[in-house]
């Protein structure tokens, strides 16, 4: 293999250590048939589901079928047996219990498909377990529930962290590949720029999407009450609220994932989320107290719980969008940068 300068270009056979022009240590040439460039592109068509989001998905389909497939299986053995007990085992505790940890076992596979190999295997997985989660909310019927309000909404989280730990395991037993630093090679030439890197309080504040943040963020929260009836409605029966208890949950639910919401979408694609994040809490915040200041049933500890989970779901969902998001384009944006 024959060995170049990196700094004047020169081709020297292998046997040459030091360029005899320039005086620095040489490296490693190959050289790169014509179609080798075009191989990548075409291998890269159509393979979706390396991506992060691909990952997701796969991870949540292979979860949700491994425990409905085991469910089924389980209530074909029953059925086999010729035990009645299958007619009314969802409906107990022992059966909901066994439920959950059909659910775990599909998410730990899925979750570790998810992460394996990836240096965000957590968050992979645990986008596994969240996404588990509602659609478990959502096929589960609301007549045999047998938990309280509090543990029935919970389930996404549950879900999440049975997802995260799915995802730690992929990643822990097929580990990244780890990054390749090359050795320093000392020359006079002038250093290349350094690429913009994700930061967390530096760069420009894209205005226009801090502004349909806040506004999003804004109107979920004064809203949620009428965004929870029109839900109620439109679901024709399938949704209810019994309690005052439901019903302030489901309110905080709302407003807390439109928070969220809004700030994601001023983070994503920015190289600094979190600083978008908290450019949207902050204006959230501002209109909600000229939105409450005309309010004359006003509550002061309301107010400042509301402000503070806009600042602090904000600077959270804008740090999140920017990191399942990122930006393109990145010398583009670096050289941009540095002209200015």
């Amino acid at each position: 293999m024959s060995m170049v300068c990196p700094q004047c270009n020169q081709v020297f056979e292998q046997q040459e250590r030091i360029c005899p022009s320039c005086s620095i240590q040489l490296l490693f040439f190959a050289r790169i048939a014509p179609t080798a460039t075009a191989a990548p592109a075409e291998d890269n068509a159509g393979r979706w589901q390396h991506t992060g989001f691909g990952r997701v998905v796969v991870g949540l389909i292979l979860a949700q079928g491994l425990a409905l497939g085991l469910k089924q299986l389980l209530t074909a053995g029953l059925l086999a047996s010729g035990d009645d007990v299958n007619v009314t085992l969802w409906g107990t505790l022992t059966g909901l219990a066994l439920l959950h940890s059909l659910h775990a076992l599909g998410l730990f596979v899925g979750g570790a498909l998810a992460g394996a190999g990836q240096e965000r295997g957590i968050l992979y997985g645990s986008l596994v377990g969240l996404n588990s989660g509602v659609i478990f909310l959502i096929l589960r019927s609301q007549s045999d529930r047998l938990l309280t309000d509090l543990a029935h909404f919970s389930q996404p989280l549950l879900h999440m962290l049975f997802g995260a730990i799915g995802g730690w395991i992929g990643r822990a037993i097929w580990q990244p590949t780890p990054r390749l630093t090359m050795p320093e090679v000392q020359s006079t030439a002038s250093p290349a720029p350094a690429l913009m890197e994700m930061r967390w309080l530096h760069g420009p504040i894209a205005w226009w999407r801090v502004i349909a943040g806040a506004t999003i963020m804004t109107c979920g929260v004064a809203w949620s009450n009428m965004i929870m009836d029109w839900m109620i409605d439109a679901s024709q029966g399938a949704l209810s609220v019994t309690t005052h208890f439901q019903a302030k949950l489901v309110s905080c639910e709302i407003a807390a994932l439109t928070m969220l919401a809004g700030a994601c979408l001023a983070g994503a694609t920015t190289w600094n989320g979190a600083k978008q994040g908290l450019c949207v809490g902050i204006g959230g915040a501002v209109l909600f107290l000229g939105y409450q200041w005309a309010n004359p049933k006003i509550q002061l500890e309301t107010v400042v719980f509301a402000v503070t989970c806009m600042l602090g779901l904000g600077l959270t969902g804008g740090w999140f969008g920017g990191l399942l998001f990122p930006p393109l384009g990145r010398a583009r944006r670096t050289r941009r940068i540095i002209d200015l």
